[in-house]
């Protein structure tokens, strides 16, 4: 179990700034999700979380420890990035044998259970396997190693559905066994909104928002219905996204809905249901085009 906090990050490439002033407290055994488009530094900040890049200000302390050049620090850290890869001649039981020099905390049996699960053979070459196995393979990797901070850079995309959702349920079994900080970056992150505690939004390398889980299912809603209906209901009340498909119109409103205010939509046949998370961050992110950040 470690704490890891990040303060000021900043990173630039030239001119431009891929990860901007960021901080924040990643806390012991907590599952944090990262969303964003594909600029929004996403990549750039795991590498910086990672000790794979140095920030050009800022810094990360693990347990109270600068995390850059510290190679005590960096061991307890596992980073599952996309672009992670290894020789194609190296076997499946070769890659576990190097995990387990690297990681004091690697456990074996578990990797090998997972990989029987997968129906991924363990004499099987790193080259000769499919984009989705090889994805599958980084996951077990990820979860087997135990590190204190795992962070995953990938989340299965080319993975069928049922094998994500099952690989995501390990997640969430193994971290209840074995507690610590996982980090994970994904486009689905309403596939794994029940394993998370924290989402951060990013966009632009900026962390614009934050929240619990909890907190966007308790303050915001989706209301449905007729639009000259839904219009006349909503006016004072906070809209973040308006969308209209031929005569009904959906509004996502960011409040707890109080009793007088549900039955009043509800008298009018008004739908009131959970925002989905992406939908929070793309209404959200859409604000701010419109405000020009």
């Amino acid at each position: 179990m470690s704490v890891l906090i990040c303060e000021n990050l900043t990173k630039k490439v030239k001119d431009k700034v891929l990860v901007d002033d960021f901080s924040f407290n990643f806390l012991d055994n907590q599952i944090y999700a990262l969303v964003g488009k594909s600029d929004s530094g996403r990549e750039v900040l795991l590498d910086l979380l990672s000790a794979q890049e140095k920030p050009d200000f800022g810094c990360v302390y693990v347990d109270g420890e600068e995390l850059y050049d510290n190679p005590k620090m960096t061991k307890r850290i596992c980073y599952i990035s996309k672009n992670t890869s290894f020789p194609g001649h190296f076997k499946i039981k070769t890659i576990f044998r190097l995990m387990s020099t690297l990681y004091a905390k690697w456990d074996n049996a578990y990797a090998y259970e997972l990989l029987d699960y997968f129906h991924l053979r363990k004499s099987k070459t790193y080259s000769s396997l499919k984009p989705h196995e090889k994805e599958l393979l980084l996951g077990i990797l990820g979860l087997a190693s135990r590190a204190n901070i795992t962070i995953f850079g990938t989340t299965l995309d080319d993975v069928d559905v049922k094998d994500r959702y099952d690989f995501f349920n390990f997640v969430y079994l193994h971290h209840i066994r074995y507690p610590r900080t996982l980090i994970i970056s994904t486009d689905n992150v309403d596939e794994i909104e029940n394993i998370i505690n924290r989402v951060l939004f990013l966009d632009k390398g900026k962390l614009f928002e934050t929240f619990t889980i909890q907190e966007i299912k308790n303050n915001f809603r989706l209301l449905s219905g007729k639009t000259e209906v839904l219009k006349s209901l909503i006016s004072g009340v906070k809209v973040i996204g308006i969308e209209e498909r031929y005569n009904n119109l959906t509004v996502c409103v960011s409040k707890k809905l109080t009793k007088d205010e549900t039955r009043k939509f509800q008298k009018y046949l008004i739908k009131i249901s959970e925002v989905p998370i992406q939908k929070v961050f793309i209404y959200l992110l859409n604000l701010r085009e419109k405000k020009g950040l």
